[in-house]
């Protein structure tokens, strides 16, 4: 199943009794419950509660969970138990939670958000009566969950706008609505061009990851170094990387139609690159975008 899929539930009001949603993005997961906090917004604070199993604060034996989700609503036909990190449920609580699972009670809704790709939780005979979502996107369904969310805030991003988008912010799907909901402060049912956004997108950075890609591709380490040396104060490494990833990707479609079994070669070497990075800038590798440049300049 996928975000749309997830959408259409939502748009039943969630009539299944027990939901998985998993994605390695956690702003996905962010959005996904607060949207159905928005959906139950009518609902008192008594039959709606979030429990976290990465805070001890927030958090709950698997025992008492499964007696919130076993009492009665107050002056409500249902109610919703949210669980965050449900991944890091003990094998006690797992085994508490799988006893549930066999037969969920008709009168709560149990949303189990899990942090991570793929879901390995339960045996697969105790997801029945689950209903499992996958809420991760692709690097090419980008451009598409922007125009989405845009419309959502009442705004419209024309293509030009969503390219330039993506290579000033990155791919970091948190730091993009964020940029979203600044455009929407501007006036509901405007439709932004990239003239309309300069100054307001990350307003102050000179140059952005296409100017970087250009440079690059023309082998000019000079401007290469000085752009990134802007960039860098104000992007993260990993959003650089990923709009990196983006700008690659949009150049090889285009020259790939035409292209040798050369050119097929350099992109596959530039890609082995950017995931060779992508990996090291997660171990808290130093200089490691300043090494990535060099090799790049020299592939």
């Amino acid at each position: 199943m996928s975000i749309k899929q997830f959408q259409q539930e939502l748009s039943k009001g969630l009539p299944s009794a027990v939901y998985l949603l998993y994605s390695s993005e956690d702003f996905l997961l962010y959005e996904a419950l607060s949207m159905i906090k928005e959906q139950n917004e009518d609902i008192n604070v008594f039959n709606f509660e979030v429990f976290d199993m990465s805070s001890p604060d927030d958090s709950l034996p698997g025992e008492q969970i499964v007696d919130i989700l076993n009492t009665m609503p107050f002056m409500s036909s249902r109610k919703t138990v949210a669980i965050k990190n449900v991944q890091k449920l003990s094998k006690k609580d797992m085994k508490t939670m799988e006893n549930y699972l066999a037969a969920p009670s008709p009168s709560s809704l149990l949303i189990m958000l899990y942090d991570g790709a793929s879901p390995k939780l339960f045996e697969m005979s105790g997801l029945k009566n689950v209903k499992v979502i996958s809420l991760n996107i692709n690097g090419k369904d980008i451009p598409l969950w922007i125009k989405d969310r845009s419309k959502r805030k009442g705004i419209e991003l024309t293509d030009r706008a969503v390219e330039y988008f993506i290579s000033f912010i990155g791919t970091d799907l948190g730091m993009l609505s964020a940029e979203i909901e600044k455009l929407s402060s501007w006036g509901t049912g405007r439709v932004f061009d990239v003239d309309d956004i300069k100054g307001i997108v990350y307003a102050g950075v000179e140059y952005s990851a296409f100017d970087l890609v250009n440079a690059l591709m023309n082998k000019n380490a000079k401007k290469v170094f000085r752009i990134f040396e802007n960039v860098n104060r104000t992007i993260k490494p990993e959003m650089l990387l990923g709009a990196l990833n983006y700008q690659f990707a949009s150049i090889r479609s285009k020259a790939l139609k035409s292209g040798s079994d050369r050119e097929k070669e350099r992109f596959r070497e530039v890609f082995t690159l950017l995931h060779k990075a992508d990996a090291a800038v997660k171990t808290s590798h130093n200089c490691v975008l300043e090494d990535l440049l060099f090799k790049l300049l020299r592939s």
